[in-house]
């Protein structure tokens, strides 16, 4: 994971957990990294991560709870953790070829330079993935 230095920036934000956030989050994720100056490849990816992180977190935390999206970019790679209060960690599924859902975390995978998943305390687990400043051709 991004290990802090003099350049590293740091972005971070509450949501409520209903499907409009996932729009919000994708939105301010991208404002933000385009404002750092992250490559827009490298943005286009982040907020796709985003969006399966945010929907995973609000699909498994409930209504009752916030959700904490945090962005840190260390000049080579930007690091995205997304927040709940549940402590179960996510499983990937594999989806039937019809189901319209239940790929994002393979998506994910795909997509991350690296992925995991860590408890947080004192409750919930946080959900990370790092995207790579300059994507690889």
């Amino acid at each position: 994971m991004t290990q802090p230095n003099a350049d590293t920036q740091v972005w971070q934000m509450w949501f409520t957990p209903f499907p409009k956030t996932v729009y919000i989050a994708r939105r301010q994720v991208s404002r933000v990294l385009a404002g750092w100056g992250v490559p827009d490849d490298a943005v286009d990816t982040a907020v796709l991560i985003t969006s399966e992180l945010v929907t995973n977190a609000i699909r498994h935390c409930g209504t009752r709870h916030l959700v904490h999206v945090e962005v840190t970019d260390d000049g080579d790679q930007v690091l995205l953790e997304v927040s709940d209060p549940s402590r179960e960690h996510p499983r990937p599924a594999v989806a039937p070829s019809y189901a319209e859902s239940g790929r994002g975390l393979m998506l994910v995978r795909a997509a991350a330079a690296d992925f995991g998943a860590r408890d947080r305390e004192p409750v919930g687990k946080t959900v990370w993935a790092t995207v790579l400043r300059q994507l690889a051709v």
